[in-house]
């Protein structure tokens, strides 16, 4: 999911407060904020350190085939982590209550407008910046675990961000294409939050 959950997680939100905004508001503007900060960051060291983040792909249609067929194993390990299988696993277990609980209930004032504009943010913002820039000068792992730590919520979570990282890290590297990244990217957090609002219920 958006980096920008984990700042969304430590906010709270008061509904009932006449001053305060409306949650979605906070949550598009917050998100939004995260990942545009994620994206000029991106540039501005790729411009720094001389990286080349355009074009995204030389092979359009094949990255095109790629992204989204990649993205059906981080979102199938998603809805296990869902699952009532999960529920007695140690790790999985606390992050599944966490998502299930305090992350369903930050998007559920969210509208499918809002999901897909995060999603598709979050992907292009974060994968220029750790595929596209710390990959490229520091390499995959460098990249995996600062993947995982900005999206610490639960020990659990980044665990799973950091390995999911590492797998987009790997077809990045090894098809040299930054659409792939960021298509897979934006279709698992698309995927993910639209089934976690309209399919997960307790």
């Amino acid at each position: 999911m958006p980096v920008g959950c984990r700042q969304i997680h430590l906010v709270e939100f008061r509904k009932d407060t006449a001053y305060s905004m409306p949650l979605r508001s906070k949550l598009l503007g917050l998100a939004l904020l995260v990942e545009g900060a994620a994206f000029i960051l991106a540039l501005v060291l790729a411009q720094q350190w001389g990286i080349a983040l355009f074009p995204l792909t030389e092979h359009l249609l094949r990255d095109c085939l790629i992204g989204a067929a990649a993205a059906a194993i981080p979102f199938a390990l998603f809805v296990f982590t869902l699952s009532e299988k999960a529920k007695t696993i140690p790790l999985l277990g606390s992050m599944r209550r966490m998502v299930r609980g305090e992350i369903k209930a930050i998007f559920a004032s969210a509208t499918l407008v809002d999901i897909c504009l995060i999603s598709l943010w979050a992907g292009l913002a974060e994968e220029l910046l750790f595929r596209g820039v710390i990959q490229a000068k520091w390499g995959l792992l460098a990249a995996s675990i600062l993947f995982g730590t900005l999206h610490f919520v639960t020990p659990a979570y980044a665990l799973l961000a950091m390995v999911i990282g590492f797998y987009i890290g790997l077809l990045h590297h090894f098809f040299q294409s930054l659409l792939i990244p960021i298509q897979l990217h934006c279709i698992y957090d698309f995927g993910a939050l639209i089934y976690l609002k309209y399919f997960v219920h307790d």
